[in-house]
């Protein structure tokens, strides 16, 4: 009995026992399934995280790609798409897109046609391994960059002598340059001499880089003279300044109101005069005056009974003529020879002393004056300074006409085989008030006022033409002080001029420019200022020649982008390396 009653209890527990088993199964099931799918989530997370960062690495090489692909110039080559080789990993797709605004972007892939075009690139990076368990959402990841634009820098800036030839056929014929501040214009020549004459005058300086330098007639120039060849003044012209040159030779009545320095020989005759000192290898003095002191390193001859330096001279041989004078002191490092009324006022230190066989006393050189036989090596009377450097003289400057220059200006463009006053006046009123280039490259035999017709604008305005033909009683009108340039393009790029077939610039007659407006005309031809030809501004050209009665007053003007005073462009040059990322974000999608 007793052992009944114990199976019978033993078969009871065990009944509670399965009951216990199978809840503590049923716990294990569930708790095993949260911990597979604990484990399946971290490995998806995981496997994203790591499929998100290979994607954008992917996305960020080819930003790095497309971006390179343009520094090289491959973009056209590559039609703007720039992808990962075949069997590349991690693989990517970057797509170059363009805008002229910064906001409106291309339909489809392009490449920049210059700087100043902004660029977008798109880049989409793909994975090595998508992540698992169906999160894909880091197996692509698109990237937009957007890179700056840069503007062409063209400012105008008021820069230029007021007359530059590259060559010259001569500055003269009744020409006046005058400055309209009171200031000294200049005029420049590149190459060739330049013959001033028939009454030509002006308040200018005159530059002759490479060449010889005539001045002759009623041609009086103001300023300062450096030449590199000779300057010749034959009789009646003055110049106002200083002359530096090679060698000058000047006679007659003319002067020279500064002083001197040239490498060669001062030769005087007639009744000239210097005002201030004369520096050179020797002085050729015949019955001419230097009012100030002579350091030539050669020989100094006083050859006429009119021949004077009224200060002090330095030389290595002192020769008298006939009652030529030395006002001051005179130090010569080798011989002085005196004759018959020569006077030096002042002392004499030589190395050896000759008076004319006629000539019985030292009175020859002004009665008991002291002479000194121990010149040394160097004179303190030498005390005439160094020469004013000459100014800089622009090389030429190859102009062409770019829209792209003329910031703020409207572009109305003509056609022709003459084009007419009548075309260039619509043109004008096209650009309603505001400043504007009229193209008229395409009209074959350029453009021409004449008559009695005015071209009238309100703004500033430049004409780009290969031809002008200004005449007649024809003009420019405006209604306030405006800026107008003249333009005949250089489209060769030989830092020369180079004029185009039947290219051309003539004013003539008595074409009328409005005393308020200031002129810049260029062109690599010749221009020709004559009759009574009257204008404000400057001109840069091949060669040119002021004559006929013709006046230039002095107004820098200018051109975009160029430094006139240099022949040099001002612009900023930019490359694809300059660009800059103005932003760079992750996308979804592509545009």
């Amino acid at each position: 009995m007793f052992l009944t009653r114990i199976a019978a209890g033993a078969r009871r527990d065990d009944g509670v026992a399965l009951v216990a088993v199978v809840a503590l199964t049923a716990v294990m099931v569930v708790i095993t399934a949260a911990v597979a799918t604990s484990v399946t989530s971290a490995q998806a997370f995981t496997s994203s995280t790591e499929a998100s960062v290979q994607s954008q690495s992917a996305a960020e090489a080819g930003i790095a790609a497309a971006r390179a692909g343009l520094i090289a110039g491959t973009c056209g080559a590559r039609g703007a798409v720039y992808s990962s080789g075949a069997g590349t990993t991690p693989a990517y797709s970057a797509k170059i897109y363009t805008s002229t605004n910064g906001t409106t972007w291309s339909a489809s892939p392009a490449c920049p046609a210059s700087i100043a075009i902004g660029v977008k690139i798109v880049s989409t990076g793909f994975a090595v391994t998508d992540g698992l368990g169906g999160v894909s959402n880091g197996d692509e990841t698109v990237i937009e960059a957007v890179l700056s634009s840069e503007a062409v820098n063209t400012s105008i800036v008021p820069s230029g002598p007021a007359i530059f030839a590259y060559s010259s056929t001569g500055f003269g014929g009744g020409g006046q340059l005058l400055s309209e501040d009171g200031g000294d214009a200049s005029v420049m020549v590149k190459q060739g001499d330049v013959n001033c004459n028939g009454g030509a005058s002006g308040d200018v300086d005159m530059v002759v880089q490479n060449g010889n330098l005539n001045v002759a007639a009623g041609c009086n120039i103001t300023g300062d003279i450096w030449a590199s060849g000779t300057v010749t003044m034959p009789g009646g012209p003055d110049v106002g300044g200083n002359v530096v040159a090679s060698a000058l030779s000047i006679s007659g009545s003319s002067t020279v109101h500064g002083s001197v320095w040239v490498t060669g020989e001062i030769g005087m005759s007639g009744n000239p005069r210097i005002a201030g000192n004369a520096s050179g290898a020797s002085l050729n003095n015949s019955n001419g005056t230097v009012a100030g002191n002579v350091v030539v390193t050669g020989n100094a001859t006083l050859a006429g009974g009119g021949s004077n330096v009224n200060g002090n001279v330095t030389a290595n041989n002192l020769t008298f003529g006939s009652s030529g004078t030395v006002g001051g002191s005179a130090w010569i490092f080798n011989a002085t020879a005196v004759t018959w009324g020569s006077r030096i006022n002042g002392y004499l230190t030589t190395k050896t002393f000759m008076k004319a066989s006629n000539d019985q006393s030292i009175g020859a050189v002004v009665g008991h004056l002291p002479i000194s036989y121990s010149p040394g090596t160097s004179s303190p009377l030498a005390t005439n300074g160094t020469a004013p450097p000459s100014p800089i003289v622009p090389a030429w400057y190859d102009f062409t006409f770019q829209a792209a220059q003329w910031t703020g200006f409207t572009v109305v463009a003509i056609s022709g085989t003459t084009c007419s006053y009548n075309q260039l006046q619509a043109a004008v009123n096209a650009m309603a008030g505001q400043p504007g280039v009229i193209d008229a490259r395409a009209c074959t035999n350029g453009v021409k006022i004449g008559g009695s017709d005015k071209l009238t604008f309100t703004s500033d305005l430049a004409i780009i033409t290969n031809k002008f033909d200004l005449g007649g009683s024809g003009g420019f009108r405006n209604a306030n002080a405006k800026r107008l340039w003249l333009i005949t393009p250089d489209t060769v790029a030989n830092a020369q001029p180079t004029c185009p077939a039947g290219g051309g610039f003539d004013i003539s007659g008595g074409f009328d420019f409005s005393s308020t407006l200031d002129v810049m005309v260029y062109t690599p031809c010749q221009v020709n200022l004559g009759s009574s030809t009257n204008f404000h501004g400057q001109v840069f050209a091949g060669q040119a020649s002021v004559s006929g009665g013709a006046q230039l007053t002095y107004v820098a003007v200018g051109l975009p982008g160029v430094d006139l005073n240099t022949g040099t462009s001002t612009v900023v040059t930019h490359t694809e390396a300059d660009r800059t990322v103005v932003s760079q974000r992750i996308v979804d999608g592509t545009p």
